[in-house]
């Protein structure tokens, strides 16, 4: 089924996008509602996941430019642990540390334009090839690389200026 092939998917884009999994349910929900009723738009000759991840892009920045004002209310949430690697056993302040990181990684994500954190959250947190996104997205392999390096040097920008921010 559909669903039960592409929600994953789906899932981790929203749950980067909305910053807690109740909302990325909801939004997942949603954008499978969407392709229910958007079905016959599909023109079969096209690659339907190029097409679902295009619609869940979509629906997520319509959902984060109406959810902005409230941009500061982030959960931190127990599954996030998809942005870091499980490096075998851990103290428990090396636990307490990898989840600061992320959700400062995550704050600083959300500062973002959400065409550019979408690109981050599909390369450095999912790891999906530069080819795949390309793919995906039915861009140029070479567009596809100069904005996420686009991304990466806005997200390095931002992380750097809050250090100074806080004296660092």
């Amino acid at each position: 089924m559909m669903v039960d092939r592409y929600s994953k998917s789906v899932y981790n884009i929203a749950l980067n996008f909305a910053g807690n999994s109740d909302d990325a349910s909801d939004i997942t929900q949603d954008i499978f509602l969407k392709v229910y009723n958007n079905i016959e738009k599909f023109h079969e000759d096209g690659n339907f996941k190029s097409w679902l991840l295009r619609l869940a892009k979509n629906h997520c920045i319509d959902y984060w430019r109406k959810n902005k004002i409230n941009k500061s209310r982030v959960e931190l949430d127990d599954n996030i642990h998809t942005m870091a690697e499980d490096i075998g056993q851990k103290t428990p302040e090396d636990t307490i540390i990898q989840k600061h990181d992320a959700y400062f990684l995550r704050e600083k994500l959300k500062i973002l334009p959400p065409e550019l954190r979408l690109l981050i959250i599909l390369r450095d947190i999912q790891g999906k090839s530069y080819q795949e996104i390309a793919d995906e997205f039915q861009i140029p392999l070479g567009t596809t690389k100069s904005r996420i390096n686009r991304a990466r040097a806005k997200l390095a920008k931002i992380i750097l200026s809050e250090g100074k921010k806080n004296g660092m």
